[in-house]
């Protein structure tokens, strides 16, 4: 039996046994689709959203509890000795630090196998993979990794000191032109990324810091895509369909399961998005209210407001350019971080 649905219907069943399924515990997933979605390509859309869902927030989850609350679950790790826990997700937690030999703090990324899924430990590794090959002072740096008693795999990485942009955005009320010269820093690092062949896919506030000195630092390789021989060699690659990100922030060719279009154009994409947010105070589509399954049918559908119907005093060429940087098309995007940057550069000259 099949489903036959023009494209708005499609979606619109999609979306909703998504919604439906989304609030079912896991063992009951998969019945519940056996018995309401026949149809063997949306039921596939429909788990390729879950996944999505799930691997936005394995480590979206900020908490201020004290590491006692949680020692049962965190086996020694040595050389370093555990201050306090600062995240935790569905498959496992973040942790400050300090490191025995050097007194350095440091941030230890924990997950927990037993606990986590095969998707969980693939990022997981991932990240530890792209982390190693970037060096860049906009780039949180790896320090080690490994395998502690009981089988937790850890990455220990520098301790960013700093709130994400958003927070920093609130507190300090930055000019336009500070906030462009701040996405400009990040394109610099997003430039060593990708020479490293490393796609950073995640760009949002959350994984932006900004240090008290006001310098930047990308976090969160956790949903990175290594360059295509990096993947043949690893047999880990993203597969047609299947979803990672926040669903917020994705391009559309990541809300569409489209990993072949996926590239430098998806981070350009994110780091408008994200230039668009600072300078206008929300997304150029609606957002608010919106279920996983409604972002993501305004990310591949919705029309992008321009930045000066929102600010109108704002450069009508820097809304041309951040209409053409978010474009559903990613070939009618700035191709590279660079051009993006040079743009920027051309239109808004201020010192750095």
């Amino acid at each position: 039996m099949s489903i036959a649905a023009a494209p708005a219907d499609r979606w619109s069943i999609v979306r909703g046994l998504f919604e439906a399924v989304s609030a079912l515990g896991s063992t009951q997933r998969s019945g519940f689709l056996d018995f309401a979605c026949p149809d063997v390509a949306i039921r596939a859309e429909v788990e390729s959203l879950l996944e999505g869902h799930e691997a936005s927030s394995d480590w979206d989850m900020p908490c201020d509890r004290r590491v006692e609350d949680a020692t049962e679950q965190l086996p020694e790790i040595s050389g370093f000795s555990i201050e306090r826990l600062l995240g935790t997700g569905g498959a496992g937690s973040v942790y400050s630090a300090q490191s025995a030999a050097s007194g350095q703090r440091v941030a230890i990324k924990v997950l927990r196998t037993a606990a986590a899924n095969s998707q969980a430990v693939q990022r997981f590794r991932q990240e530890c993979r792209a982390l190693a090959r970037l060096s860049h002072s906009g780039i949180v740096q790896m320090i080690e990794t490994g395998v502690a008693r009981g089988g937790v795999t850890y990455l220990v990485m520098e301790f960013v000191e700093g709130q994400s942009i958003d927070a920093w955005l609130q507190a300090n009320q930055p000019s336009a032109e500070r906030c462009i010269d701040v996405i400009r820093d990040v394109l610099a690092a997003l430039a060593h990324a990708h020479d490293a062949g490393v796609i950073h896919r995640d760009i949002k506030p959350h994984n932006v810091m900004v240090t008290p000195e006001g310098r930047v630092k990308l976090v969160d390789f956790g949903v990175a895509r290594l360059s295509s021989d990096e993947g043949r060699r690893t047999g880990f690659r993203t597969e047609t369909g299947h979803l990672v990100g926040t669903f917020a922030y994705m391009s559309p060719e990541q809300a569409d399961g489209r990993s072949e279009r996926i590239g430098v154009a998806s981070d350009v994409y994110q780091a408008a998005l994200l230039l668009f947010e600072m300078l206008a105070g929300r997304l150029p589509y609606e957002a608010d209210g919106r279920s996983a399954a409604g972002l993501l049918r305004a990310v591949l559908m919705d029309e992008r407001m321009r930045l000066d119907a929102i600010r109108p005093e704002m450069d009508a060429g820097l809304s041309d350019l951040l209409d053409r940087a978010l474009s559903i098309d990613p070939a009618r995007r700035p191709q590279s971080v660079r051009q993006l940057d040079a743009e920027l550069a051309a239109l808004c000259v201020f010192d750095r």
